[in-house]
């Protein structure tokens, strides 16, 4: 790892805007889309509520007649998207954060810029067609046989049937009577064309791979099988935005996903991150017995940039590259809610005595370092999971994130998902169970990346 010292002096808090800077902001401005907000209601919306908002609007003197507003599907949630030409300019006072809320009681936080996400970028940018065919060709039917199913709800670019097998697909079942929400999708669904279409459009399958690294945790359990609930919230490009995600995380609960696998996230520069979306990565999946499995993060060269430009406006020191890895200066979203009694769980890479130089890490935030294949000077690798494929590896804390929900839904106990749901419980259980080979447990302990890098040095092999 590059210990660049730039600068002597010690951080002195997260890399956070805490008052106003124009200049900031503008750079922060291509990490949100134009032209949309997004609208939080204490309740359900009535029309009464909608037209109250609109009222603020026309009173800010913004031409509020042809705003287009659109929600999750029939779901019973206090959010809707407003579409209109210049609507991200209603901004409060004193950051990009929000927009100017209306003296009003129907709503439950300020509006909302809608913030892009993005998967974080593979070692690859894309699995070229020779790969592809090679993959195809070595695909191999392996039906299941297993007393329970698993369902994994994956929020990403999609699943291409063509590499990976869509016998692991889920599907709800017929005459399945469930909650109101998306009560009329029984499969997959598209979050970004808001369509049935979720096939994995991104160059390099991230979806997809992130998919297989699944499936093939599953191979070896004799009890527990995997269906992937395949939820395209992100692009072609593997850009997806706040708006999908919160619909994607609700269309999971109500079609009874056990594990949500995010490999994606976002890096954030306030001290307060959006409620709504707080409450429900840490609050309803707890309460609903759902693990959310996310990514530490990875690299990102821009966002790097903006770290350094707001730490050095804000306590005038140059943040080295290793500090900016540190999930406690440069926060990264959702990792960054992961508490001791919430249901996140955090992962990252490691070669068991540190992490990837180029992946977030922190004692506090990361619950899981998931020992790569391959270690070289270049940084370190997991082998790309097709059969058939031999000597292609890839690295990112995207595939951590996959390796770990699938090692925690193969292993663990489905009694473990009840309300209330206890993530230390699905940790202590997989520090009981043996690996194949009889070299030690699954996940062990491992005392040098306590110090710095791993909360309690947890390091699944």
């Amino acid at each position: 790892m590059n210990h660049q010292n730039e600068n002597p002096k010690r951080p002195a808090g997260p890399a956070w805007i805490s008052r106003k800077n124009l200049k900031l902001e503008r750079l922060l401005s291509q990490s949100y889309r134009k032209d949309e907000l997004l609208v939080f209601y204490k309740r359900k919306p009535t029309e009464k509520d909608v037209n109250t908002i609109r009222e603020s609007f026309r009173k800010a003197g913004f031409k509020a007649d042809n705003i287009q507003i659109g929600s999750c599907g029939n779901c019973d949630i206090p959010v809707q998207r407003w579409r209109a030409k210049g609507i991200h300019t209603l901004l409060s006072g004193n950051s990009i954060r929000a927009g100017s809320g209306p003296a009003a009681t129907t709503v439950g936080e300020s509006y909302s810029l809608n913030f892009l996400n993005q998967v974080p970028a593979p070692s690859v940018n894309e699995l070229d067609e020779g790969l592809k065919r090679r993959i195809e060709a070595g695909r191999k039917h392996n039906p299941q046989h297993k007393k329970h199913e698993i369902v994994i709800a994956v929020l990403d670019t999609g699943f291409d049937p063509k590499l990976a097998d869509p016998q692991y697909l889920w599907g709800e079942a017929a005459g399945t009577k469930g909650e109101k929400c998306y009560q009329d999708v029984h499969a997959g669904w598209n979050f970004v064309q808001d369509n049935g279409n979720f096939e994995d459009d991104n160059p390099a399958r991230h979806g997809t791979i992130v998919s297989q690294y699944i499936i093939n945790q599953f191979k070896h359990s004799k009890t527990n099988g995997v269906k992937i609930m395949a939820l395209k919230t992100h692009d072609r490009n593997g850009v997806g935005d706040l708006f999908s995600i919160i619909c994607g995380i609700n269309f999971a609960i109500a079609k009874g996903a056990k594990i949500i696998n995010a490999s994606w996230g976002f890096y954030y520069y306030f001290d307060t991150p959006m409620p709504y979306l707080k409450t429900l990565i840490t609050g309803v999946l707890r309460k609903k017995g759902i693990l959310f499995v996310t990514a530490a993060g990875n690299q990102i060269a821009a966002d790097d940039l903006i770290a350094r430009q707001i730490y050095q406006a804000e306590y005038g020191v140059t943040l080295t590259d290793d500090q900016l890895r540190n999930l406690a200066i440069h926060n990264f979203y959702p990792a960054q809610l992961s508490t001791a009694t919430n249901s996140v769980i955090v992962a990252t890479t490691t070669d068991g005595r540190t992490v990837s130089a180029t992946q977030n890490y922190s004692n506090k935030f990361v619950e899981l370092g998931v020992m790569a294949d391959q270690f070289t000077r270049l940084g370190m690798d997991f082998e790309v999971p097709f059969e058939g494929v031999v000597g292609a590896f890839i690295s990112g804390s995207s595939f951590a994130t996959a390796i770990a929900s699938g090692t925690i839904g193969a292993n663990c106990d489905p009694a473990l998902y009840v309300p209330g749901i206890q993530k230390q419980a699905f940790l202590q259980s997989l520090k009981t169970i043996g690996l194949a080979d009889g070299s030690g447990n699954i996940l062990t302990d491992l005392p040098p990346l306590s110090k710095k890098y791993v909360k309690n040095g947890s390091c699944l092999k």
